[in-house]
């Protein structure tokens, strides 16, 4: 069994920048930035009319609409797409199965040899290709055109949905979900025999809001629970009484300022609720065990195949947001081969504000909104110090810096290399924003002496990319680690 040597730098390239640049083009503008890497997915695209398919960019929770491509696709920077496999699956492969993967099209035969040019052009530049597939998502390509089954939706502890979620995941405890992704990643892995490896997108429960911090209580996830030793039902009402004392602390605060939504929310329980402990801890375990199950699972089926060794590579948000999403960090030693630590930092005042939103009500005072915004980003370590005003969390818009300091995203990789122990961490940075801002964030993730993912192609403009390749490439500095084989 061979084994390959970890990237020190790639770029995510979804097939539609393959279908629209060409390939060469694109994968020299990559390699002129120094990657070593590339990641893509096994789809492809094409313009469907406005309102049809699903919108390109994602909207991320209507946040997004602010941020059109900044690479034109098929002469637009915002569009609707409708997507088909890059090839014809094997159907008997899912025989028996709840969830299946998409028919072919003729939009899949029409660039049906489109992936094996690009991993044949690739390696010919010494650039290793890696694909990403959604974990909880099927059929499991991108997350605009999730076909998640109602009986498989995540569930709040009273039983009932979240139709205003930002992702579409499926509950990670469903089997159905487990076998569908692991036999998805097992039938890439043989249809691509070039591939070094597999980047899941949310093995998580992602936490961009604080009802989504409230699930998971479909059925499979409360036998978990059960078999942990725990009443389902005890701890959903246990989760629940929590969760209104945190919304009327906060909501009292808020009037106050900042200063005292963090007392008050601290006061209320969120500091167990952000270490290991109190009510939620059956839950949170209940998450881990489910993330575990899942990605061992998918382990298990690519070491069933024959040929090298692909490499395992689960995406996840920062500490200390992995302790509510339910991701493992600390256990992923023999499982994951590295992790991938999301610095994707407009997504974080977002996120503060949904969880202000959900915590003191929607129809409360601006002022306390931004008050409670503060103090939630405050409290996630989002911010370098104390903001003075919170009004300036908000989803930054194309021009804009993002509202996120450097301390700030330092820390969330210390954190995360030290919770992962021996398994080696990545840093993806985003590329959304103006030029100079997104080089500042980018020379954060390079100067933490970590692997660099750039997310994604779509935002590297002829501008960024040639204020990229002025930058050190990180694997011309003698100092990056080097990783050495997967073992």
């Amino acid at each position: 069994m061979t084994s390959s040597v970890p990237s020190q730098l790639g770029v995510t390239v979804m097939p539609e920048w393959f279908q629209c640049d060409g390939i060469g083009p694109v994968l020299d503008r990559v390699a002129a930035l120094g990657a070593t890497a590339i990641a893509t997915s096994p789809y492809v695209l094409e313009p469907a009319p406005d309102g049809e398919g699903g919108r390109e960019p994602p909207p991320d929770g209507e946040a997004g609409r602010v941020r059109p491509l900044d690479r034109p696709l098929f002469g637009r920077t915002e569009l609707w797409v409708r997507t088909a496999p890059a090839f014809e699956h094997d159907l008997a492969r899912y025989a028996g199965l709840r969830y299946r993967p998409s028919l072919a099209t003729a939009l899949t035969h029409r660039h049906a040899d489109l992936l094996d040019r690009v991993i044949e052009e690739a390696r010919a530049r010494g650039i290793e290709v890696l694909l990403q597939v959604m974990a909880a998502c099927p059929p499991g390509y991108r997350v605009q055109f999730s076909g998640v089954l109602d009986d498989d939706q995540c569930l709040r502890p009273d039983g009932t949905t979240h139709a205003a979620r930002v992702d579409r995941n499926a509950s990670l405890a469903s089997p159905h979900v487990v076998a569908y992704t692991a036999t998805l990643v097992a039938e890439l892995a043989e249809r691509y025999p070039g591939v070094a490896g597999f980047r899941l997108d949310w093995p998580e429960v992602p936490p961009y809001d604080f009802e989504s911090a409230l699930f998971d209580f479909h059925p499979s996830m409360t036998a978990l629970m059960r078999d942990a030793g725990h009443e389902p039902e005890e701890v959903a009402r246990s989760v629940l009484a929590w969760s209104q004392g945190l919304r009327c602390a906060a909501a009292d605060a808020a009037p106050r300022g900042p200063a005292a939504v963090r007392r008050s929310l601290l006061e209320a329980g969120l500091g167990a609720f952000l270490s290991e402990g109190g009510v939620y801890a059956p839950l949170r375990a209940a998450k881990r065990e489910a993330v575990l199950r899942l990605l061992r699972a998918v382990r298990g089926a690519l070491d069933a195949l024959h040929g090298p060794r692909r490499r395992l590579e689960p995406q996840a948000f920062p500490p200390p947001f992995h302790r509510v999403s339910g991701y493992p960090l600390e256990s992923l030693d023999g499982v994951a081969d590295r992790v991938g630590v999301k610095l994707y930092t407009m997504h974080w005042p977002m996120l503060s504000r949904y969880w202000a939103r959900d915590l003191i009500g929607a129809s409360a005072p601006a002022r306390d909104h931004d008050a409670a915004t503060a103090a939630i980003a405050e409290l996630f370590g989002l911010t370098d110090g104390l903001v003075a005003d919170g009004a300036t969390l908000r989803y930054p818009e194309p021009h804009e810096a993002h509202p996120v300091g450097a301390a700030a995203q330092r820390r969330k990789l210390d954190a995360a290399r030290e919770a992962a122990g021996r398994v080696p961490v990545v840093a993806f940075a985003h590329t959304y924003g103006p030029v100079d801002d997104v080089v500042r964030r980018v020379r954060v993730a390079r100067e933490s002496g970590l692997p660099v993912w750039l997310n994604r192609y779509g935002y590297l403009s002829d501008a960024k990319l040639a204020a990229l390749s002025r930058e050190r490439p990180i694997g011309a500095d003698a100092r990056a680690p080097t990783f050495g084989a997967v073992p």
